[in-house]
């Protein structure tokens, strides 16, 4: 389930007030948050859609990993309002509570109403994603993930936005830092698509050409936020990932991250780029065919000789240099012991991505197993 409209490209927001007059669309409900309204990225999307005579009301106070909470607020205040559609403009938190919003004021009741495949039971009102930075892949991805504010885990009902606005212009204020982490986001997506247990050959094109995308222009772009060709194809790169896991889903990595990120609420993409060593491992030991496909993209020699460990090994390697070249900070030095990690263990079960292993049943041992190969890989 992918956006009904994908427009891609150096000045594709100008595309925005046609597609909402094409649509009898006069007055828009902008979710986004307050850092981007500091660097003046809300009011160049306020600009465009007044200046085209239609209504903009905005709702900024979205953060980090959103619970439910703030869904409630949002959908209230939308409802208030009359608007008749919503932009969601920023990263994953903005693109996520739009779509929840969009569903609770079209159907009622609470957003985990919702949570799993095919719960809401038809259109919602018309949602225009439009990212601020090439990583979540969420204007392209059916998954709303939002922290439950009572118990503090990360549950992900699913929708998709109509139109997906992509215009890599976006992202070139990105700090160093975000550009990092969201950058690290995308090969996470798609290495963890190539090897969930819902794999499929239609995912693999768009997660393949993820990987090289991101090796090739992810330095480029953390290193010099003005490279105009690096900043377009990371664009590229998180827009497949996000069609990517739309059709495989994810797998360890991201369960990992999820519950990492309901506890602690640091960035969503450092905790993938970190959990992404535990999903190489996972899948080296349990789909050692996709780990393969992961491997080639990656550029990586290996023969028939070559046993799983080592291929393992290999695909970590490079995975962690990456991380070193564009400054990702580890686990240890971002303060966590391995004790802190693997306590979000007996959560992880209970996470939509969990699912995606190419294990049933993978029992508690193990997991903290793994999560001890992704806490040591990176020192």
């Amino acid at each position: 389930m992918i956006p009904q409209t994908i427009e891609f490209g150096v000045g594709a927001l100008k595309k925005l007030p046609e597609i909402m007059k094409e649509n009898d669309l006069d007055h828009v409900f902008l979710i986004s948050d307050h850092g981007l309204e500091a660097l003046g990225v809300v009011k160049k999307i306020q600009d465009i859609v007044e200046e085209a005579g239609l209504k903009c009301t905005t709702y900024l106070d979205i953060q980090a990993n959103p619970t439910s909470a703030i869904v409630a607020d949002a959908t209230e205040k939308y409802k208030a309002c009359g608007a008749s559609s919503i932009i969601a403009l920023g990263g994953g938190g903005p693109m996520d509570v739009a779509k929840a919003v969009g569903v609770v004021a079209t159907y009622g009741g609470k957003i985990f109403d919702y949570e799993g495949n095919f719960k809401v039971p038809g259109p919602i009102v018309p949602i225009f994603a439009i990212p601020t930075t090439a990583g979540t892949g969420s204007e392209n991805s059916p998954y709303a993930v939002i922290t439950d504010a009572e118990s503090g885990l990360k549950k992900i009902p699913q929708y998709s936005a109509d139109l997906a606005l992509i215009d890599p212009v976006m992202t070139y204020t990105l700090p160093k830092s975000q550009t990092a982490a969201t950058g690290m986001d995308v090969l996470a997506h798609c290495i963890e698509a190539i090897t969930t247990c819902y794999y499929n050959h239609y995912a693999n094109l768009f997660a393949i050409n993820g990987i090289q995308l991101v090796f090739k222009y992810l330095p480029r772009a953390v290193k010099d936020g003005q490279d105009k060709e690096a900043r377009e194809w990371m664009m590229m790169g998180a827009n497949l990932g996000g069609l990517a896991i739309a059709e495989a889903s994810a797998q360890f990595g991201h369960a990992f991250g999820h519950c990492m990120g309901s506890k602690h609420h640091k960035p969503h993409g450092l905790y993938c780029a970190w959990g992404t060593p535990a999903a190489i491992a996972v899948a080296c030991k349990y789909y050692p065919e996709g780990a393969k496909i992961v491997a080639d993209a990656m550029d990586i020699a290996y023969d028939d000789n070559t046993t799983m460990d080592e291929l393992c090994a290999k695909m970590t390697e490079k995975v962690v240099a990456l991380m070193k070249e564009i400054e990702i900070p580890s686990m240890k030095a971002s303060g966590y012991t391995l004790e802190d990690c693997q306590s979000v263990s007996i959560h992880m079960p209970d996470d939509a991505a969990f699912l995606g292993i190419p294990k049933e049943n993978m029992p508690q041992d193990e997991i903290k197993s793994f999560i001890q190969v992704a806490y040591e890989a990176y020192q």
